[in-house]
């Protein structure tokens, strides 16, 4: 994958998210409530997984944040902060020089053992990681009755 690609696929990212952020909150609660808890818990998911690789490409150790939290938290807080972070990959692939992105880096797993890639490598990772997540969340979406958000290249611009 080439920088200017990844670039634009964080992009997607942040737009499809908040597409599906915005679809789980005209589901109705009362009636879909198992499904909209799912559909946050994988949100929720997605956005841990991507404070870790975020924490591991600036260097720093991970927060101890569950990937299967007993507790959710509120739509309310997770909305903002899931977007401040798709946002943050943005300007960080945005502001690194091409040189930097195939540089190693080396960090610690969830695990406990050392491992090593490279900033596109982690990227690649947010990309992949969410792209999965979102499509389970689309079709609860749709399963509550509620047009998930359109996937194509169509309604989506860079």
């Amino acid at each position: 994958m080439q920088r200017v690609t990844a670039l634009t696929l964080l992009r997607y990212k942040h737009w499809m998210d908040a597409g599906m952020l915005s679809a789980i909150a005209d589901t109705d609660a009362r009636r879909f409530r198992a499904e909209r808890r799912e559909m946050l818990r994988l949100m929720h998911h997605m956005h841990v997984t991507d404070m870790l690789i975020r924490a591991n490409l600036k260097g720093e150790a991970p927060s101890r944040q569950n990937l299967r939290p007993h507790r959710m938290p509120e739509e309310a807080v997770l909305v903002p902060c899931m977007l401040a972070c798709s946002g943050w990959f943005i300007e960080y692939a945005a502001g690194m020089p091409a040189e930097a992105w195939d540089c190693p880096i080396v960090y610690r797993r969830r695990d406990g053992k050392m491992a090593q890639t490279t900033p596109l490598g982690l990227i690649e990772q947010v990309i992949l990681h969410g792209t999965r997540h979102r499509g389970a969340v689309s079709w609860l979406i749709h399963a509550c009755g509620v047009q998930p958000p359109s996937g194509c290249g169509v309604t989506f611009s860079a």
